[in-house]
């Protein structure tokens, strides 16, 4: 059975908000057929002063710390902008970043009593 995105996305959240970033990564990346983001916590050298990041060159999500890690607001937004620059769009996505991840988040209370059921 092939899962639709918005459920595929619910599980993303949930998985996140458990911990799994990785895991929730790789089931957005297998779902939209696209390499797989790393994820690190740290930020990089210039961005010191915001909670994520994401380095198109490296393919990796920065999250400033392991609180951030289980945020999927700011996980999924960052996705986002992997997304968009497998696309090769990656510049001016900021308020689609937002929506992303607020949709992401939506469909997960949507479909929290399935989602919990199945991941």
């Amino acid at each position: 059975m092939n899962e639709s995105e918005e459920i595929i996305r619910a599980k993303a959240v949930k998985l996140i908000l458990e911990g799994r970033a990785e895991e929730a990564l790789r089931l957005l990346s297998q779902y939209y057929r696209i390499e797989t983001p790393n994820i690190k916590i740290g930020l990089p050298k210039g961005h010191r002063n915001v909670f994520a990041c994401y380095i198109p060159g490296k393919k990796t999500i920065y999250i400033r710390s392991s609180r951030e890690y289980r945020d999927p607001y700011i996980v999924l937004h960052e996705y986002y902008h992997h997304l968009r620059s497998f696309l090769g769009k990656h510049r001016g996505t900021e308020k689609y970043a937002n929506k992303y991840a607020l949709e992401s988040i939506k469909f997960y209370i949507r479909h929290k009593k399935l989602v919990n059921e199945t991941v």
